[in-house]
C-alpha cells in the first residue's frame, strides 16, 4: 500500500512540475502535501512495526517469566482512556496501587477492530484488581494485571 501511494506521490509531483499549473507556489504547495502524505504513511507503518516487536519481546519475556510469577492484592487507583471515532474505547490504561504501597500501570489496547469496549466496561477507580509478576525482576520486566469488568460486577 505505502509503496502505491509513493509512486502515486512521486508521479503526481512528477507532473505538477513538468505540466502547465497556475504557478510555482501552486506546485509547492501541492509537493509539500504529497510527499508528507506518503512520508505520513511510511512514519505510520514504521511505529507499526516497532510496536509489534516490542509487544512480541514482551510476550515471550512473560512467557520466560511466568513460572516465578505471584499474584497480590491491589485497588484500581487511576484510569485514563482514549475514544476511537465511534465512541468506543480504542485503549485505557489502569493505574493499581498494591498492598506494600507500590503504584503499577498497565495498558490495555485491542488486538483487532472487533475487540472493543465500552467506557462503562473499564474498571473504575476503587475496583479490585490482581497483579501478577516476579518479584526479583527488572523494574521494566512485563505484568499482568486482572480486573473484572465493571459491566459484570455486582
Amino acid at each position: 500500500m505505502n509503496l502505491i501511494a509513493g509512486a502515486g506521490a512521486v508521479w503526481a509531483v512528477a507532473q505538477l512540475w513538468t505540466e502547465p499549473t497556475p504557478g510555482w507556489w501552486f506546485n509547492l504547495i501541492f509537493t509539500v502535501m504529497l510527499v508528507g502524505l506518503a512520508v505520513a504513511l511510511w512514519a505510520v507503518l514504521a511505529a507499526c512495526i516497532r510496536q509489534a516487536k516490542l509487544e512480541r519481546g514482551l510476550e515471550a519475556q512473560w512467557r520466560e517469566i511466568r513460572p516465578g510469577a505471584i499474584a497480590a492484592a491491589g485497588r484500581v487507583t487511576g484510569r485514563h482512556w482514549v475514544l476511537a471515532e465511534d465512541g468506543s474505547l480504542s485503549s485505557f490504561a489502569l493505574i493499581v496501587r498494591l498492598g506494600d504501597g507500590r503504584a503499577l500501570e498497565g495498558r490495555w489496547n485491542p488486538q483487532s477492530s472487533r475487540d472493543y469496549l465500552l467506557q462503562t466496561q473499564v474498571p473504575g477507580v476503587g475496583a479490585e484488581a490482581r497483579v501478577w509478576y516476579v518479584p526479583d525482576a527488572a523494574a521494566e520486566a512485563p505484568l499482568v494485571i486482572e480486573v473484572a469488568d465493571a459491566s459484570v460486577v455486582g
